[in-house]
C-alpha cells in the first residue's frame, strides 16, 4: 500500500462512460481550481504516444481482435504498466502538494474489463485482484476521489459519431470499446457497480431522463462533489492566497451568450461604460394597474458561465414612477426566457411598452462555501441583538 501520510496534495481521477465530455469537464475544474488559488498538474491514460502505451494502442486499434478476444487480466496488464510509467511523475507532484486530476486511471479498467465477466462474483475478485496489482504491486498512487460521469449507453453511441477523429486510430475507426454498443451497455453497468462498491467513488448521471446535461450543468454537479474533498484538507492544504490575488486581478474577460426568442427582442445593453448592471428590455406592451403586479417578458435567454449568477434589480427609470421589480436570481444552470416581476406601487395606471427598458442585472461571481452543521459562539460584541440594536444615529 502507498505511504498516504507522506502525500501532501489532492489527487482527482475522472472518469466515465464514453462520450461523456470527460476532457472538458477536467478543463473546466483546472481553470476553477487554478482561479482558487491551487497549483494543479493534468495527466491523461492511456498515455498515447508514449512507449508504454504502445500495447494499448495496438489492443484499442484491434491488432489483437476484438475487446472480448483479450480477457480482462491480460489487457489490464496493458493499463497497468501505461501507469506505472507515470507513477514517478504522479508522486512528485503531489509530494509537491499539488492538485492531481487523472483522465482516467484504474476504475476505467474496471469498467470496461469488467465488463467481459458475466458473473457479479468473479468480477469482485477480478476487482480486488487489480486494486492489488495496481496499488500493492506497481503502488501507483491512489487516488483520494475518484469521478464517474455516467452518460445513457445510447446517447453515448451518438456523442461518438460526431466526435473529431483520433489520431491514434487507424483507418478513422473507433476503438474496439466504442464501437461496440453490447460493451457499452456492460461497461455502463458496471461502472455503477464499482461506484457503489468503492468508499472514495462519486457518480454523476449526466443524462437524467435520458437527456445530457449542459456543460455548464455538468461542471457545477462536477465542482459540488470534488470541494468537499478539497474542503476536509484545509488545515493541512490551503490555497496560495499570493496566487490566488494575481489570478484574480488578471481575470479575463468572458462573453455572455444571449439568444433572441422573439425577433424584436432587444439584447442587454449599459448606459454607460462602467455601469454595474446590463438594461433588460420589454418585448411587449403591458399595462400594470395600481396595486397591481405583472411578469414582463424580455424576450431573451441568457447563458450565464458556471460560478456567477444575474441578480435582477430596479431600473430608476421606472423606479421613480412607482415600478419596482420583485427581484430574482439568475441561475447559470437556467435555460429559459428571462422575465420581470414587476409591481405598481404607484397610484397611476402605467403602461409599459415594448422596447422599453424595465430592470436590470447585475452578474456577480458567487461562492460555493460547503454547509457543515457545527456549534455557533454566541461571544461575540454583537451576540444575538437583533433589530435597531445600534440605535437610529
Amino acid at each position: 500500500m502507498n505511504e498516504e501520510k507522506t502525500q501532501k496534495g489532492i489527487f482527482i481521477s475522472i472518469d466515465g462512460s464514453d462520450g461523456s465530455g470527460k476532457t472538458t469537464q477536467i478543463e473546466i475544474l483546472v481553470k476553477k481550481l487554478r482561479n482558487f488559488g491551487y497549483e494543479v498538474e493534468t495527466i491523461s491514460f492511456p498515455q498515447y504516444g508514449n512507449k508504454s502505451a504502445g500495447i494499448v494502442e495496438e489492443y484499442l486499434n484491434g491488432k489483437y481482435g476484438h475487446a472480448d478476444d483479450v480477457g480482462p487480466y491480460a489487457s489490464s496488464i496493458f493499463y497497468a504498466t501505461d501507469r506505472f510509467d507515470a507513477k514517478k511523475k504522479i508522486e512528485k507532484w503531489l509530494n509537491e502538494g499539488k492538485i492531481v486530476i487523472s483522465d482516467r486511471y484504474v476504475s476505467a479498467n474496471m469498467g470496461h474489463q469488467g465488463a467481459k465477466i458475466n458473473d457479479r462474483a468473479e468480477r469482485e475478485e477480478f476487482y480486488d485482484w487489480l486494486c492489488n496489482l495496481e496499488y500493492d504491486v506497481f503502488r501507483i498512487p491512489r487516488p483520494n476521489i475518484s469521478m464517474l460521469l455516467n452518460v445513457d449507453p445510447k446517447i453515448s453511441l451518438g456523442l461518438l459519431e460526431k466526435m473529431i477523429r483520433k489520431e491514434y486510430l487507424e483507418k478513422d475507426n473507433k476503438d474496439i470499446h466504442e464501437s461496440d454498443p453490447n460493451h457499452l451497455q456492460k461497461a455502463n453497468k458496471v461502472f455503477k457497480e464499482i461506484a457503489e462498491k468503492f468508499d472514495n467513488f462519486e457518480i454523476i448521471n449526466c443524462s437524467p431522463e435520458n437527456k445530457l446535461l449542459s456543460v455548464e450543468e455538468i461542471s457545477s454537479l462536477v465542482w459540488d462533489r470534488i470541494i468537499p474533498h478539497i474542503k476536509t484538507k484545509d488545515k493541512l492544504y490551503a490555497p496560495d492566497f499570493k496566487n490566488l490575488h494575481a489570478n484574480q486581478a488578471k481575470d479575463e474577460k468572458y462573453s455572455l451568450k444571449v439568444e433572441k426568442v422573439f425577433d424584436n427582442a432587444k439584447l442587454p445593453t449599459k448606459g454607460y461604460l462602467h455601469d454595474a448592471g446590463f438594461d433588460l428590455y420589454s418585448a411587449e406592451t403591458k399595462t400594470i394597474y395600481p396595486g397591481e403586479r405583472s411578469i414582463v417578458r424580455t424576450g431573451i435567454k441568457i447563458a450565464l458561465p458556471v460560478g456567477y449568477a444575474g441578480l435582477i434589480w430596479d431600473k430608476s427609470g421606472i423606479a421613480k414612477s412607482g415600478l419596482n421589480t420583485m427581484g430574482g436570481v439568475i441561475d447559470a444552470g437556467f435555460r429559459g426566457e428571462i422575465t420581470i416581476n414587476i409591481y405598481n406601487t404607484s397610484k397611476d395606471i402605467y403602461t409599459i411598452e415594448t422596447g422599453q427598458k424595465i430592470a436590470q442585472i447585475i452578474i456577480q461571481k458567487i461562492e460555493s462555501p460547503i454547509i457543515e452543521e457545527s456549534k455557533i459562539d454566541d461571544d461575540t460584541d454583537r451576540g444575538s441583538k437583533s433589530y435597531g440594536s445600534t440605535g437610529l444615529y
